[in-house]
């Protein structure tokens, strides 16, 4: 098992007992740490810094249980943003009506970013809209799909 996936599974019911929604989960270098980080939400809206303390604190006591963890690395647990990435089907049931930001792995029309209105999502294809006009995409085109927002100052 994969240590992202171990970690994932030890953290999952504190999470849930919590409350809260595991939105992602990465292990990943930063510099030179190595960085578990933990996207947490509440099931209903979002998250406050006390809380996501909260489940911080219960996450690091369950590995600080562990003896079998050998790795060093730095536990954070995050909100996950304004900008959040859409992964599962729930998310763009979720989300469905929103603008988003999508990322292709090939470019589409000369871009292989667009900032378009998610529709929905059926069967693994996505339904967007924009200024054109309503298309769709398979989900194996599609490298990443995040919130868009829009900074006004």
């Amino acid at each position: 098992m994969k240590f992202i996936d171990d970690m994932s599974a030890l953290a999952l019911p504190l999470i849930e007992e919590s409350g809260c929604e595991l939105v992602d989960a990465e292990y990943k270098k930063e510099g030179s740490q190595m960085i578990l980080r933990f996207y947490v939400e509440l099931n209903e809206g979002h998250i406050s810094i006390d809380e996501l303390a909260l489940v911080s604190e219960k996450i690091s006591k369950a590995i600080d249980e562990r003896e079998d963890i050998r790795d060093n690395f730095v536990l954070e647990v995050s909100s996950p943003g304004v900008e959040r990435v859409l992964k599962k089907p729930k998310d763009y049931e979720r989300f469905a009506g929103s603008r988003v930001d999508v990322s292709l792995y090939k470019a589409r029309d000369g871009a292989k970013k667009l900032v378009v209105v998610l529709e929905g999502y059926s069967d693994g294809v996505f339904t967007f809209s924009d200024d054109k006009g309503t298309f769709t995409l398979n989900e194996s085109e599609v490298a990443k799909i995040n919130l868009h927002f829009d900074f006004k100052f």
